[in-house]
């Protein structure tokens, strides 16, 4: 009979993109205005503000070794491309939404193959994917909470008028020169620990 793994021997870990520290810094000043203006929950920490490209969830510590070795075989297939983030919008009920999020173009094509070959590596191990198809994004916010109705076009408005003034820069472009594995540590700030970077060559 084998052993029932307790929680202090887990790591509950995702591989995500991470983003620079400029883009960061942008994303957070902005966050600054809204927040007040917007009653979300939950705003991210400008440091972990991340991109999603596979949940693998509570993972043994024992099998973080292989999975990291595993993980080793794919910045040899990749190369540096180019993303940028560009218009927000909301997962859940378009009035009380669940999730604001920030989406993003670019090279797409390149960041679904990596995603495809995260998902290649890790299934072997036991990980299971999510079924619902990849939709990259950046998480801002979680769970409005608030009488009046959410609306997007009056988070437009609000983005538009704290941008108003500010001299244009393409801060949103950068290059994804790798990937990272992060480990969630509940109720820190901030909140995701990487313990692995992996650059492409």
């Amino acid at each position: 009979m084998e052993r029932k793994v307790s929680e202090a021997e887990m790591e509950r870990l995702f591989i995500a993109l991470k983003l620079p520290f400029a883009l960061c810094v942008k994303l957070e000043k902005e966050r600054s205005v809204l927040s007040g203006k917007l009653n979300f929950a939950k705003w991210t920490h400008s440091e972990d503000y991340h991109i999603t490209l596979q949940f693998l969830g509570d993972t043994p510590k024992r099998s973080i070794p292989g999975l990291l070795e595993a993980l080793k075989e794919i910045p040899a297939a990749c190369s540096p491309f180019h993303l940028r983030l560009t218009e927000w919008g909301t997962f859940g009920r378009p009035e009380s939404p669940k999730v604001l999020w920030a989406g993003v173009s670019g090279e797409t094509d390149k960041l679904k193959d990596l995603q495809k070959r995260v998902i290649s590596v890790t299934r072997p191990l036991g990980f299971i994917p999510e079924a619902r198809e990849f939709k990259p994004h950046l998480t801002l916010a979680r769970k409005y909470r608030n009488e009046l109705p959410f609306s997007l076009e009056k988070l437009a408005l609000l983005r538009t008028e704290e941008a108003s003034g500010e001299e244009e820069s393409d801060i949103a472009d950068w290059t994804v020169d790798g990937f990272v594995v992060y480990a969630t540590r509940m109720h820190a700030i901030p909140m995701y620990e990487m313990i692995e970077k992996f650059t492409f060559f």
